[in-house]
């Protein structure tokens, strides 16, 4: 495939979420407060197209594509992580149909700004050099930044917005310094360009401006996806925002995170992949150390809360650790894993912020005292947040303990005493993490409710009633069904390594 083309047709995707964008803004202009219906049609039916023509490039595109002059590829690991982001957007979507409903006003602004934001991810999964994937990953900030403000009169999400924005605009400045200094070392934005031998030699051998460079953009890294010593702002937006929003947070954004690292990774390995950061002591152990404090500052942090979603919170740092332990590999095996770690994430987690999102509509509160009794209330809810919440503490048969089997899988074989100790460390934060998963597990079939806290009625409408059953199936298949699951994610892997 030239190169050289510009190939636009195979950024359609991203075209029909543009369009859907423009669709809907000018829906909002022209459509009173009370009746956002056409917004909301036109963003269900933007992300839909998009996401189904994704699957049709999937199933009958081979290989790798380019488009935009060399600047936009088309490849598994691209068309994997847009079914992921679109499979997102619908369920968060399903989500707002519930949510929605509690809010006076805004509901065309929500829809517009989600589309804006898995526009920006479709983006930045087939971004092939530094200046799109950081314009990329700002349209994706950005909306992000306005989704958790999204309730204007609610001190909290406020708070937490401002937090977000502040703490985001350092990663955004520390991100764009690092991309500055890799320019300055190899005279351009392109990945293929850190790639190169000689650059992927100079990481191992003393090259001081690209690896600053290299460092700083893992630096920047590390805030989008909540890393240690980074992660400060997760618990606090998460509880802030909107239960929608925050379920997008958890999968949209750290995913989006985790390919522009991925990439990054990749590109420092050199067109071998066995060279530069997979053959010094100095970058496994760095990436090793964060993954490891990520794990356990997520597990130890999760165990004394009392809000569903600060607990959520923490759990998505550590969830965050397991996945750097999968790029700590640096080889095929680990990358795989990360990205069949996050597929079985996807449903977990929003399987688990469905139910949130029910209870909370219900109740008016995010206590995990709320789900007191649970059990006996709403069977099928309770059922749906008991699955996932296994998965997420990785006990089988569910795809949580899939992932995080592939995941001490790739770093044990690797055979050092420092992969090892990863390993076990890992291992620890499973063993935490079970306790305060099984006290919320208890709390759903064991504990009575509190006095004047009873669980009223729930009312479970259509979309949201799909979303669960989907979530359901998939908890359940990626943990018993693997072998389609992990090929979509060998695949993957193949294509990052065969970076051009």
């Amino acid at each position: 495939m030239n190169v050289n083309e510009w190939n636009v047709i195979y950024a359609m995707p991203e075209w029909i979420l543009a369009v859907a964008a423009m669709v809907a803004l000018w829906r909002d202009a022209r459509t009173p407060s009370g009746d956002k219906g056409p917004v909301k049609r036109a963003a269900w039916w933007g992300v839909v197209l998009a996401t189904c023509w994704v699957a049709g490039q999937g199933l009958f595109m081979g290989g790798a594509h380019y488009a935009f002059l060399g600047h936009y590829g088309v490849d598994a690991f691209s068309l994997v992580f847009k079914l992921l982001f679109g499979l997102t957007a619908l369920f968060v979507f399903a989500m707002a149909d519930t949510w929605l409903k509690r809010v006076d006003r805004g509901h065309g602004e929500f829809y517009l700004l989600s589309l804006f934001a898995t526009l920006g991810m479709f983006f930045i999964a087939s971004g092939n050099d530094f200046a799109s994937l950081f314009v990329s990953l700002e349209l994706i900030t950005v909306s992000f930044y306005c989704l958790t403000a999204f309730k204007r009169n609610d001190e909290r999400s406020i708070e937490a917005a401002l937090k977000y924005i502040v703490l985001g605009a350092i990663a955004s400045a520390f991100l764009v310094l690092g991309i500055a200094f890799i320019y300055g070392a190899t005279g351009s934005l392109s990945l293929d360009a850190l790639a190169d031998a000689g650059v992927a030699g100079e990481i191992g051998h003393g090259g001081a401006l690209i690896q600053f460079g290299v460092l700083l953009t893992l630096v920047g890294l590390g805030f989008k996806i909540a890393a240690v010593p980074f992660q400060v702002w997760t618990p606090d937006v998460y509880e802030g925002a909107s239960s929608p929003v925050t379920a997008f947070l958890s999968m949209g954004s750290k995913a989006a995170g985790f390919v522009l690292l991925l990439k990054v990774v990749r590109a420092c390995l050199g067109p071998a992949a066995d060279t530069g950061m997979a053959t010094e002591a100095a970058w496994v152990g760095l990436v090793g150390l964060i993954a490891a404090a990520t794990v356990l500052y997520g597990s130890l942090g999760a165990l004394w809360q009392g809000n569903i979603k600060r607990l959520l919170g923490y759990s998505s740092i550590g969830h965050a650790g397991y996945a750097l332990m999968g790029v700590a590999a640096f080889d095929r095996a680990g990358f795989a894993a990360v990205v069949y770690y996050l597929i079985a994430y996807l449903f977990t987690v929003m399987g688990v912020f469905a139910v949130v999102v029910l209870i909370g509509g219900a109740t008016k509160s995010h206590k995990i005292s709320a789900y007191a009794g649970l059990g006996r209330r709403a069977p099928f809810l309770a059922f749906v947040m008991t699955c996932c919440l296994l998965s997420l503490a990785g006990v089988p048969p569910f795809g949580g303990f899939f992932g995080k089997f592939l995941i001490f899988n790739a770093i044990i074989a690797k055979g050092t005493t420092f992969t090892y100790a990863l390993a076990f460390i890992g291992a620890a934060g499973v063993v935490i993490s079970l306790y305060y998963y099984l006290c919320i597990v208890k709390k759903i079939y064991m504990d009575e409710p509190e006095e004047g806290c009873e669980l009223p009625e729930i009312a479970v409408n259509k979309p949201m009633r799909v979303l669960l059953w989907v979530c359901l199936a998939g908890v359940f298949l990626t943990g018993i069904l693997q072998r389609p699951f992990f090929a979509m994610a060998e695949s993957a892997a193949d294509a990052l390594i065969a970076l051009r």
